[in-house]
């Protein structure tokens, strides 16, 4: 537990630079569309690129009361729209909670709802009380509810789950969803399923309830599980504290963090380990137990701000992290947040007699050490009510309207939906690589055995079998096939586009997009090869001459003759940068951050030719060690290398399509986001120079008496 003491403000700007760092960092955007109404206790969630509104009370004249409708927003377009849905529509309610599980199903849980519609299982009547609404409506009697329902986003269709020994009903409460750990406890239990219908209940994604408030508007003290595999409630244990929606947050731990880690100090992911959930020895698909554990964050007495942090551990039991540090928020009213890499964001409304507005905060969680997220200006005028992390995209959103009274819809619990302020996490340093998710799509990384394997082959230069030659000369023996696996379609291209149309060794035609120097090659003197591939426009349309390799498969002897196809591949960059990129290509991981081949200099070249040679996951790699060394030394060299790396936005594939790295996930915007955090470390390097000349200038004018 922790008293509310001084704030710290990440690198806050000075006044004169307050409104371009405002612009630098958050972006007010105003949404169009079918946009929802203004709602009171509507629950909101992002899948993907989309957020979701669920339920409320409206507060329209037009149409008042409850709602049960699904809005959506398309965070790219900014536009919404009112989706049709179908199935077992639940009845119309508010201060519930509906969580994503994976990328196509909501759950929704409790709320309060009509009596005349209310099917949970444990439901009493009450007067509709709640805290200090001002609505001008009829007061009906509803229910406390405790059914779930799950909300298919491709067919748009609700299903109910019938459900026994369900907890009692509740509302205002906290919940979230821990990732399945995919594990049967027999290995005929997947045939079962499919095959009968069986479903073993071991493992399984798990939504965990916290808290809440009853019938009777007390506090709930107790924690509840339901196995999203089974469909059944598993435990209820006491929680011996009060949480709900006015006071608490609760948020899945970051992937590769156990509970041990937390408040640890700068180890574990503080060093730029390349964490990984499926990385035993051993090869095994399943992630650590620890990988399941959650936080559970509250402040209350809002007069004298205490904090607490809990970490509830896969066996359900809790452990207290001591909030002690000399820097903490105040008392944040209806907080929402959300972990990034190893960082808790959180947001809320603070309000005191002197001061009113929307406020952003982050923990450590290594050091749980907070910091201020500082966006200037944005939230002093207009009303910002609900905050919610977009973690594939390392930005937080406040939903809000621009010329609306802050305190006016706090008294209401409105939360409006007209404008978008979008702060860009990146610029702060907290970026989440995506390619590190257990997603199989996005995945881009291997299990600890396969990442000692590569470098075990990496320095068999009996394995190689051509290699890459370096601008000052030097040669980088590598292994086709690996290369060909692991960089996939760019290396390909280069391959076929080198590759004489016929197998005669002495045919001369040569492709538009490379070029064979059969003449022998002599730098400083030194012959270095008699076929070298030279990569001149490589999104040059193929030559229909020419067999087309598969993108995903290596050739074989019977496509490229290893009589003729060439054996050295020419890339313009140091030894060293090559040598990095190697060590990616075989490993999936960069070298350890205190290894020389990691030096922000090397880092910032393998940020320009990622995206210009499309070798997937290395971006993101790169952006995120970057975001870890970034410091006053090396702003201005990473702010440089960001911006040549973000130029160009789209490229042009081989067959003339238009391609975008937006589509990754991540792309184009990680990059920008690290060239406005470097800029930012410029700014404020600039900031201090400034100071210290005045300072300086000041002592020089005392001295002289004057």
């Amino acid at each position: 537990m922790q008293t509310s003491g001084s704030q710290r403000a990440i690198h806050a700007p000075s006044a004169h630079t307050s409104a371009n760092f405002s612009s630098l960092v958050s972006t007010v955007v105003r949404t169009t569309g079918v946009e929802a109404p203004p709602l009171v206790g509507s629950s909101t969630t992002i899948v993907d690129d989309t957020l979701y509104v669920f339920g409320g009370q409206r507060l329209t004249r037009a149409r008042p009361g409850l709602s049960n409708d699904v809005y959506a927003l398309c965070l790219i377009t900014r536009e919404w729209s009112l989706l049709e849905t179908r199935g077992e529509i639940p009845s119309p309610r508010y201060f519930h909670s509906v969580c994503s599980l994976g990328d196509t199903k909501l759950v929704c849980f409790g709320g309060m709802s009509p009596a005349n519609g209310g099917d949970g299982a444990n439901s009493s009547p009450q007067r509709n009380t709640t805290a200090q609404h001002s609505s001008q409506q009829l007061q009906r009697e509803v229910v406390v509810m405790s059914d779930i329902h799950i909300f298919d986003i491709p067919s748009r269709t609700w299903s109910y789950i019938p459900t026994t020994d369900a907890p009692e009903g509740r509302y205002a409460h906290c919940a979230t969803i821990l990732p399945s750990s995919a594990i049967y406890s027999n290995s005929s239990a997947p045939i079962q399923a499919l095959t009968n219908g069986v479903i073993d209940g071991t493992g399984g994604a798990e939504m965990v309830v916290v808290g809440g408030q009853n019938s009777a508007n007390q506090y709930m003290d107790e924690i509840s599980v339901f196995n999203l595999r089974s469909m059944k409630w598993t435990s209820t244990r006491s929680l011996e504290r009060y949480c709900g929606a006015y006071r608490s947050v609760v948020s899945p731990l970051p992937r590769g963090m156990t509970a041990s880690m937390i408040g640890s100090g700068n180890g574990g992911i503080a060093q730029g380990e390349d964490l990984n959930p499926n990385s035993s020895a051993q090869g095994s698909t399943a992630p650590s137990v620890e990988g399941h554990g959650m936080l559970i964050y509250s402040n209350y007495n809002f007069l004298e701000v205490r904090l607490e942090l809990q970490v509830r551990l896969p066996d359900g039991s809790l452990v207290e992290k001591p909030l002690a540090g000399p820097y903490s928020p105040p008392g944040l009213r209806f907080p929402n947040g959300g972990v990034i890499d190893s960082h808790f964001v959180l947001s809320g409304t603070y309000l005191t007699s002197s001061k009113q507005e929307y406020a952003l905060w982050v923990l450590d969680l290594r050091t749980l050490a907070w910091s201020k997220i500082d966006v200037g200006n944005v939230f002093s005028q207009g009303s910002w009510n609900r905050g919610i992390l977009w973690n594939k995209r390392n930005t937080f959103l406040i939903l809000g309207k621009k010329d609306r009274s802050l305190v006016e819809d706090y008294n209401q619990r409105r939360v409006n939906f007209n404008h978008i302020c979008m702060v860009t996490l990146e610029a702060f340093g907290l970026y989440d690589n995506p390619r590190m998710h257990s997603h199989p799509a996005l995945q881009r990384s291997f299990n600890k055995g396969a990442q000692e394997i590569g470098r075990l082959v990496l320095g068999m230069r009996d394995l190689a079998d051509m290699e890459f030659l370096a601008v000052g000369g030097e040669r980088v023996p590598v292994n086709s096939r690996i290369i060909a696996r692991r960089w996939g379609s760019y290396f390909l291209e280069l391959l076929n586009a080198a590759n004489p149309p016929s197998t005669s060794p002495t045919s001369a035609s040569l492709a538009p997009s490379a070029r064979l120097m059969s003449t022998s090659l002599s730098i400083h003197g030194s012959h270095l090869s008699n076929s070298t591939i030279t990569p001149q426009n490589v999104f040059t349309t193929h030559s229909t001459a020419m067999p087309v390799l598969s993108n995903t498969n290596p050739p074989t002897p019977l496509q490229l003759s290893p009589l003729t196809r060439p054996r050295t591949l020419y890339l313009p960059h140091t030894h060293q940068t090559l040598l990095t990129l190697v060590h990616y290509l075989y490993t999936s991981t960069l070298p350890p951050p205190t290894h020389p081949q990691s030096s922000p200099q090397i880092l910032c070249s393998l940020l320009q030719l990622a995206r210009p040679y499309r070798v997937d996951g290395l971006l993101e790699a790169v952006v995120e060690r970057l975001h870890q060394v970034l410091d006053g030394k090396n702003a201005a060299a990473v702010f440089n290398a960001a911006a040549m790396a973000a130029g160009g936005g789209a490229s042009t594939t081989p067959s003339g399509e238009m391609e975008n790295d937006q589509g990754t996930s991540s792309g184009v915007s990680s990059v920008i986001g690290l060239q406005k955090r470097g800029l930012r470390g410029l700014m404020e390097g600039r900031r201090m120079r400034e100071r210290g000349r005045s300072v300086g200038a000041g002592g020089v004018l005392n001295g002289t008496g004057t």
